[in-house]
């Protein structure tokens, strides 16, 4: 589980980041419930061994109080680790951010989100620019701010029925898109602030990092 742009993989961040770190980020990438324990378990065990997939995976099945028969019990926690492992929150992020920057007056961006904290971050910054809070760097002070995009649905495109019928895994897919209204490219946006905490968990990966 990882990506060329890292040189660790889930393992090290397992058996490496202290129980504070781990709960944080089992917390905030997979909202698992039973961070707390779970985290605190995988720091016990490792005491006296490598924990491997295997052992992580007993670790979080005896540590939930409340077992879910619908998704396997690891499920969130192998979610956390691959986004935190990909960088996947700030890479979605600049991406949204550079994404808004190239495309021109017209042209739309569409996301397709497939957890809630992603959906959250690209609602955020698709909301956030198309309600008078975006502007050019290079306007005069005092204009009015002008909205960057515009907003054609509040809520987000969902499978229909027949589609998850077809392809299960859309079931938890989210569409969101917006049209650009303005040909200017340095604007500002808050988005970087907004989530600025879970960028810190992020950045729990340099203790990772190999020199």
């Amino acid at each position: 589980m990882k990506m060329g742009i890292n040189d660790f993989s889930a393992k090290e961040v397992i058996n490496t980041l202290d129980e504070n770190e781990l709960e944080k980020i089992f917390k905030y990438f997979g909202e698992e419930k039973e961070s707390k324990r779970i985290s605190h378990n995988i720091v016990e065990d490792r005491k006296s061994r490598e924990i491997t997939t295997e052992e992580l995976v007993r670790i979080i099945d005896s540590s939930k109080r409340k077992k879910n028969y619908k998704t396997h019990n690891a499920t969130k926690i192998f979610q956390a680790l691959r986004i935190f492992v990909n960088k996947e929150i700030s890479e979605l992020i600049y991406g949204l951010i550079n994404a808004a920057k190239i495309v021109k007056k017209d042209g739309i961006i569409a996301v397709v989100t497939f957890h809630s904290l992603e959906d959250r971050i690209v609602k955020y910054f698709f909301k956030s620019l198309s309600e008078n809070k975006s502007v050019s760097r290079y306007m005069p002070k005092g204009d009015d701010k002008i909205n960057l995009f515009n907003l054609i649905n509040k809520k987000p495109i969902m499978p229909s029925e027949k589609e998850i019928n077809e392809n299960s895994p859309s079931r938890s897919a989210k569409l969101r898109y917006v049209i650009k209204k303005e040909d200017f490219y340095d604007f500002e946006t808050d988005i970087l602030d907004k989530f600025k905490k879970l960028i810190e968990i992020e950045n729990f990966s340099k203790k990772l990092w190999k020199k």
